[in-house]
Parts: C-alpha cells; sequence; structure tokens
C-alpha cells in the first residue's frame, strides 16, 4: 500500500483514522484473463461509499473477500495510491485490486473423512470456464471399508448477482455410488444423476437451504449366499425419483470443539415422483452447547429420523431404513447392531431417536503445551436411544469416558471406553474401547 504523502499511523495510536477524510476516485481490478468484467463489479461497491480512511481500508478487505469467494482468483492483493489526473479530488484515493486466477485445469488428491470411515480422494477441477465463476470437476474417491463414489459435477454461482448475501448456487451432478453394508450383508450401487439448488436466508437468522431433485437406479447386490430371505426379496435394480430438502442453522462458534451455540439441521426426502421405489423420510437433528467454567462445556445432542409409506409403496428400501448404534449415534454399541434383526442380522429400522449428554474439558496440562492440546478434548457421556418405537421402554442406553482429536476444523476422531447400561437380547453390545471417526456425533 502506498500514497504520496505521511501514511496514518496504527488505529491504535493517537491518530484516529476515522477523522481522516478520504474517498475512493477510482477502483480497478487487474489480472482478469478468463473472467468477464461484470462478474467483479460488485467488489467496488462498498469502496464508494467510504467517507474516511478507516473505512476505505475496511472495505478494501472486504472487496478482497467478496473478489476470493467468487471462486476464480488463486491470490488477490490490494494497492491503495492517492488519485492522479484531471479527475482526482483533493482526498481521493485509487484502489487496485490485483487477481491471480487459477490455472485452467486443477488436480488434487488427499484424504477424505466420512460417517465412521475414511477415504481417499481425487479431483480434477475446470475453473471458471465460462468467465462467470463455471466450473466442472471429475470427483473419486476409495474406502476399503464402506463407500466408493465417483462423480461429474458441474456448477454456477450466482454470488455477483444483487442476491449476493444468499450465496446462490446451482449445480448439477452425474454420480455412480457404491455402499456396504456389512453388517447386513449387502451393499448397493446407485448410478444417476442430481440437481441442487442452495440459497442462505438471513430473515432474522442465517439459514441454509438446499433443495434437490435425483433421479437414480438402485441395485442392491448380496455379499453371501447366507443372506436371510427378508433381505433377499430387496435384491435387484430399482428406479428412484425424489425430492429432497434441507434446512441448516448453525451459530456454533466452532464446528468441531464448539464451547457455545446452537446446531439445528434436518433433511426430508418423498420419493416416488417416478419409478418402483416411494417413501417419505425425514431426519432431525439437533445440538447445544453451554460454557461453564474453567474450559468445561456441557454438550447435548440429539437426532430422530422416521420413514413411511406412502399410496404408492410396494415395500420400503432397506437401504433407507435407519440403523441405530455405533460411535456416531449410539455408543456402546456396534454399527446399527441397536435395532430390529431377522435371523440375527440387522435389518434397520423405519424410526429411531438417539440422545447424548457431554461434559468436555481440556486436558490437565493443556496451559504448558497450548498449542497441541488445542486438538484435543476428553469428555465424560452418556447416551440413549431406541430404534422402532418413541417411548423409554425397551431403549438402548450406555455412559464412559473418552478423549477426541480435532482432525482440521471438519472432523474428530474419538477413542471411548463405553459401559452399556441397558440393552435387548438381540444388541452387539461393546463394552471397553470404542473407536469413531467422523464430522456429525450424537
Amino acid at each position: 500500500m502506498s500514497n504520496g504523502g505521511a501514511m496514518p499511523k496504527d488505529p491504535n495510536s493517537k491518530y484516529d483514522l476515522t477523522k481522516i477524510s478520504a474517498r475512493v476516485d477510482k477502483v480497478n481490478v487487474s489480472g482478469l484473463l478468463r473472467t468477464h468484467d461484470d462478474y467483479v463489479m460488485r467488489a467496488a461497491d462498498g469502496l464508494f461509499k467510504a467517507n474516511n480512511f478507516q473505512q476505505m481500508m475496511l472495505e478494501a478487505m472486504a472487496a478482497k473477500s467478496y473478489l476470493h469467494e467468487l471462486g476464480i482468483f488463486k491470490d488477490v492483493s490490494v494497492h491503495i495510491d492517492i488519485s492522479r489526473g484531471a479527475d482526482a479530488t483533493p482526498q481521493g484515493y485509487e484502489v487496485t485490486l490485483k487477481g491471480k486466477e487459477f490455472t485452467r485445469i486443477m488436480g488434487s488428491a488427499g484424504t477424505e473423512i466420512g460417517q465412521n470411515e475414511g477415504s481417499l480422494r481425487t479431483e480434477l477441477t475446470i475453473p471458471n470456464i465460462l468467465g462467470r465463476g463455471e466450473s466442472i470437476s471429475l470427483q473419486g474417491s476409495y474406502s476399503s471399508t464402506r463407500a466408493n463414489d465417483l462423480q461429474l459435477k458441474f456448477w454456477k454461482p450466482f454470488f455477483h448477482t444483487r442476491f449476493r448475501e444468499n450465496r446462490p448456487e446451482v449445480s448439477f451432478s452425474v454420480f455412480r455410488q457404491t455402499d456396504r453394508y456389512d453388517i447386513s450383508s449387502f451393499q448397493t450401487t446407485n448410478l444417476g444423476y442430481l440437481l441442487d439448488f442452495s440459497v442462505h436466508t438471513m430473515l432474522g437468522v442465517d439459514l441454509t437451504h438446499s433443495l434437490q431433485y435425483e433421479n437414480s437406479i438402485r441395485d442392491l447386490g448380496l455379499l453371501n449366499k447366507s443372506v436371510p430371505f427378508g433381505i433377499r426379496d430387496h435384491s435387484g435394480p430399482k428406479l428412484a425419483s425424489l425430492l429432497r430438502y434441507s434446512l441448516i442453522f448453525d451459530n456454533r462458534d466452532a464446528s468441531v470443539f464448539p464451547t457455545r451455540g446452537i446446531l439445528l439441521k434436518s433433511v426430508n426426502e418423498y420419493c416416488g415422483l417416478g419409478g418402483n421405489i416411494a417413501y417419505t423420510s425425514s431426519t432431525a437433528h439437533g445440538e447445544m452447547n453451554v460454557p461453564l467454567f474453567a474450559g468445561l462445556v456441557a454438550q447435548f445432542c440429539g437426532r430422530v429420523g422416521v420413514m413411511k409409506e406412502t399410496k404408492k409403496t410396494t415395500v420400503l428400501p432397506i437401504n433407507n431404513l435407519f440403523y441405530c448404534g455405533g460411535p456416531l449415534t449410539l455408543r456402546g454399541f456396534k454399527y446399527g447392531s441397536a435395532g430390529p434383526v431377522i435371523d440375527g442380522t440387522p435389518i434397520g429400522a423405519q424410526t429411531f431417536w438417539c440422545t447424548g449428554a457431554h461434559l468436555w474439558t481440556p486436558l490437565p496440562f493443556a496451559g504448558v503445551f497450548k498449542g497441541l492440546a488445542s486438538h484435543f478434548r476428553m469428555h465424560l457421556f452418556y447416551n440413549m436411544g431406541n430404534s422402532n418405537s418413541f417411548s423409554m421402554e425397551n431403549m438402548r442406553s450406555a455412559y464412559g469416558i473418552g478423549l477426541a482429536v480435532k482432525l482440521a476444523e471438519r472432523a474428530r476422531i474419538e477413542l471411548n471406553y463405553c459401559i452399556p447400561v441397558r440393552k435387548q437380547a438381540t444388541d452387539k453390545a461393546v463394552n471397553g474401547f470404542q473407536f469413531g471417526i467422523g464430522y456429525e456425533f450424537v
């Protein structure tokens, strides 16, 4: 940043930058190679409203952040100079936003965290192909335990329009997804396409909406020859055509180890617009965090799911039923084992609920190893839940203590010592250590 005279000092010094008159005469955005000018024009809106030096600097940083959000620049720098030329004003400045666009083709490879699984992921992306943020990507992921995905996706953001604050985006995907249900001895292969429209609304609270249409062929195959006939009846390909609506409210101060705030999430599906699968499904997840004292945080979580038949339903698809149990839903039980069974094999439930109460605490010597200790937490927990019944009768419950490790800012690993309290004869309880990895726990 440069100008022709003496620069004001830091706002904390004796100079008050709000009392230094300033206005922006001109804004330049350089580095546009494939991008159309109208896609970045709104970056200058706030700058022309500035009337003092501090406001101008804040608006310049906001413009830089906005250009990053457009998804076309690898890096953006800001340069401020005094205004020159015939149109210059006495307190005028010229702001230049210099961007470096992404290369025409980008590739990446790494690991990805799912719900109680990890996978290898590769991605090839062609960004900004039409000059207004449109991009296309080919993504693939492989997991030796449960899911494999291949997806070709095109998306178009509309952040440059007057609906910038709502962050609208549309996408179209063609996908092939394989999910293994080892506990029930079957796997599904889905081949289809997905249309998605997402938007934020801020009418009092910030909400994230997503409306999707999916059309896919779902092929259920058996993993061994001893699968019960109740599961065999679901094998073979079927066509699903459905609408899905999701709503998220999240004001937590962190996604992995929050100390305050609430998360509310719901997903609703209606399947039966075509094909030979029909059902309605609703799930809801909630989390509340309350700070206590000395770094202690009380956390309360809950999740509920309901799947119902429609007039078009012949049989509910087994791969869409709910599996309760495991380190992410009901600790102290193996994945999917806290529910109905047929011939000793879990088959999922039409309804389920589970709750969790946690007391989170930093490590005992967190003050000594501040940087490292921020990635670790200990917790005491109590979980309870049930399948195919919303009553407390015949419910399952467990309590214990565990250590959690943060993975970046998205997921965490848990190692818990679990003690089941209430269980059913067909449940597969885990009395001892249980390992879990994921991004959404109860």
